[in-house]
């Protein structure tokens, strides 16, 4: 990094305090050791595809350096860049390629064949230990000094989020562009602007895709204990509700950047206010034997209770450090949350939030293979029907799992062989079969819940993504629905015999797909399509796309009041929620003072199974 000017010196300390505290600079070294990163510019490297990625992600070589890709793999890799500069061919296992780099500058390029996998070189003026990174200072010491105070010490996240492979699943330049610019909305400051060089950021993306050392990846019952927070005594709380909103009508929606939720009363779409909440609050639940809690979990592993009456949280705790799916037992006692990091499910009381048991998730996969293994939803199945269960998905090890929570030890039933890269998924109404997107797949799985066995499995199309499902009865058939991540295309089902009854054409992918049981209209959004500013309104009897609603920047995730009276639709990028008439599909209010608005979800699910 150049020297920084007085001014710039400024700048960054006041950067580094909204983003946490830094320590001062390390005095530069005269000759720093190389990193794993390859901080210190060489002449000679190799990068090794190993374990379907490039090791170094980002290597850093001098001007005229020779760099090696030696596949150490088992499968069939390559190396191309969407820039022209190099085409490798493929190259079986143990092959090698190699390049000389003559011009300084950053040459990104990936494995067309396995388009997860990416890595920079990134080519230094000078010569061949020219310690020109970071004045000489390993990248993971900048770190420490500069980040840690947000992202914690070992990448686990604290105010900001978890910096760990698994957890960053967007493209490099997401994470190049967060660093050089910033995050608006967020404490995460511009880099760029504070003296931060093309490369040096370039090496900072290297040093987050790297693998951490394994007490970043560990989170265990006493540091779930440890993290519990009581925040209201609720012996104090009053016994009604200190707002006018009808408590069985509340839309609670996400403010994604913002760390919030945001609580609107369906009856009249007037926002009541806002609540603490995770970073990028993901899972909802509520209590099903009262009105007055809700539960939300984010993705950066706090699960918060929250009191309906008081629009508040009274209590918190951290299960892990990226989490994911959120269910609450049918007698409210107990709540479980699965995770991406660590790969675990934790079962906590849902009146305390004290932990009671961390289970590790892992599987043999349809492989064959032994692989640990994010959980990818988690549902709770009624006793009055099918359970006491908790039934989770294990995304990549392909298996449900089946817990009973009415036993003291929380017994698992696994099911093997259910699908690849399982993910979002919903309960038939009498909860006698779960239905799971295998997104690797293009299918989704059906699965009997009594029983405990696979019953089929439903060509949709392309990565299937139900959310938390579209089911709904017209002319005396009940069916369900998906939208998919892959293509632009609504999959409709019949339940009875898991045939395929329609697929509608749409404009784009989309995310989030939601039916009423008093409409007879199914709303989808097409967040992926260019233009994304689509919500399909679909006739639930003929199956006929009847209203387009174009507005806005990029709308999703539409929710039905309690009533299925109106619809929700939340704008992301326009910082707005719109309210549709379910009926004649009008605009009834346009609703600001919200940040990036995602999911929405209304408190009438308590009394719903999971899906509709």
């Amino acid at each position: 990094m150049a020297k920084l000017t007085p001014i710039l010196i400024v700048v960054l300390a006041l950067l580094l305090a909204a983003c946490g505290p830094a320590e001062p600079a390390a005095t530069p070294q005269a000759e720093p050791e190389p990193t794993t990163l390859g901080v210190a510019a060489v002449t000679e490297a190799t990068v090794t595809m190993a374990g379907s990625s490039f090791q170094p992600h980002t290597l850093v070589v001098a001007t005229g350096a020779t760099v090696t890709w030696q596949n150490d793999d088992g499968v069939t890799h390559n190396l191309t860049s969407d820039e022209g500069w190099f085409e490798s061919g493929e190259l079986a296992a143990g092959a090698r390629f190699q390049r000389q780099f003559d011009e300084p500058g950053t040459f990104r390029y990936r494995c067309s064949i396995h388009p997860n996998m990416e890595g920079v070189v990134v080519v230094m003026p000078g010569g061949a230990v020219s310690p020109a990174l970071f004045d000489g200072k390993a990248v993971e010491d900048v770190f420490q000094d500069s980040c840690s105070g947000c992202h914690g010490p070992n990448r686990e996240g604290a105010t900001g989020p978890a910096l760990i492979p698994g957890r960053l699943d967007a493209g490099d330049e997401v994470y190049f562009d967060a660093i050089m610019n910033g995050r608006p909305g967020t404490v995460m400051p511009a880099w760029g602007p504070a003296g931060m060089s093309e490369q040096e950021v370039w090496a900072m993306v290297g040093y987050i895709r790297s693998e951490p050392s394994s007490e970043a990846v560990q989170w265990e019952i006493d540091q779930v204990a440890a993290s519990r927070e009581v925040l209201v005594d609720e012996a104090t709380l009053p016994a009604e509700p200190t707002h006018d909103g009808n408590v069985d009508n509340l839309m609670l929606v996400t403010e994604r950047e913002a760390r919030s939720i945001a609580i609107f009363d369906g009856d009249t779409h007037r926002l009541l206010g806002h609540i603490e909440a995770s970073y990028r609050a993901h899972g909802y639940a509520f209590d099903p034997t009262s009105d007055r809690w809700a539960y939300n979990v984010g993705r950066d592993g706090w699960l918060f209770k929250i009191d309906l009456y008081t629009l508040q949280t009274v209590a918190k705790v951290r299960v892990g450090l990226d989490s994911r799916g959120l269910a609450i037992s049918d007698d409210g006692k107990y709540a479980i949350v699965g995770n991406y990091i660590p790969n675990s499910a934790v079962i906590v009381d849902a009146r305390t939030l004290e932990p009671l048991k961390v289970i590790v998730t892992e599987g043999t996969n349809p492989q064959g293979e032994m692989v640990p293994s994010r959980v990818a939803i988690t549902s709770d199945v009624s006793p009055e029907k099918v359970g006491p269960y908790f039934v989770l998905a294990l995304k990549e090890a392909g298996q449900m799992w089946r817990i009973d929570y009415s036993q003291p030890d929380f017994p698992i039933d696994k099911l093997e062989g259910v699908g690849n890269i399982l993910h979002d998924g919903f309960l038939s109404a009498d909860n006698r079969f779960f239905y799971i997107a295998s997104q690797q797949d293009n299918w989704m799985a059906v699965v009997d819940v009594a029983n405990w066995e696979l019953v089929t499995q439903i060509a949709t199309g392309d990565t299937p993504h139900p959310g938390s499902g579209a089911v709904w009865e017209a002319n005396g058939t009940t069916y369900a629905a998906t939208v998919h991540a892959g293509e632009g295309k609504i999959t409709i089902w019949d339940l009875a015999d898991n045939s395929i009854a329609a697929e509608v054409e749409t404009s784009g992918p989309g995310l989030f797909i939601r039916s009423h049981h008093e409409s007879p209209t199914v709303w989808a959004d097409t967040m992926f399509a260019d233009p994304a500013n689509r919500i399909y309104v679909l006739d639930g009897s003929t199956f006929d796309v009847v209203k387009v609603i174009e507005e806005g920047v990029q709308p999703l995730h539409p929710e039905f009041t309690h009533d299925g009276r109106y619809v929700y639709v939340a704008d992301w990028q326009g910082n707005v929620v719109r309210v549709y008439d379910a009926e004649t599909f009008e605009k009834v209010a346009e609703v600001g003072g919200v940040e990036t608005p995602t999911g929405i979800f209304n408190t009438s699910r308590r009394s719903e199974t999971l899906g509709h």
